[in-house]
C-alpha cells in the first residue's frame, strides 16, 4: 500500500470536493431534485468517513476493501 499520509490527503481531498459537488448539484437544480446524484455523493463521503477511521485505528486491511468500494464506486484516487 502507498504511503498512509498520501492516502489520507486525498481523501481528505476528495471529501472536499464531493462535498463541494453537492452543495453545486443542490444550488444548480432545486426543482426537480437530483436524487440519484446527491445519493452518490453521499454514499462517497461516507466510504470515505469509514476508511479514514480504518486508517486512524490501524485497521489497513479494511481501510485497502473501503478504498475498493470506492473505487466501484467510481472515486479515483490515483494512488
Amino acid at each position: 500500500m502507498k504511503d498512509l499520509s498520501l492516502v489520507v490527503q486525498k481523501l481528505k481531498d476528495k471529501e472536499i470536493q464531493i462535498d463541494r459537488k453537492i452543495n453545486h448539484i443542490l444550488e444548480q437544480n432545486p426543482d426537480p431534485f437530483p436524487f440519484v446524484r446527491l445519493a452518490k455523493g453521499n454514499k462517497l463521503l461516507e466510504l470515505i468517513k469509514m476508511t479514514l477511521q480504518s486508517i486512524e485505528e490501524d485497521n489497513l486491511i479494511q481501510a485497502g476493501m473501503h478504498i475498493r468500494d470506492l473505487e466501484t464506486e467510481g472515486l479515483k484516487l490515483d494512488l
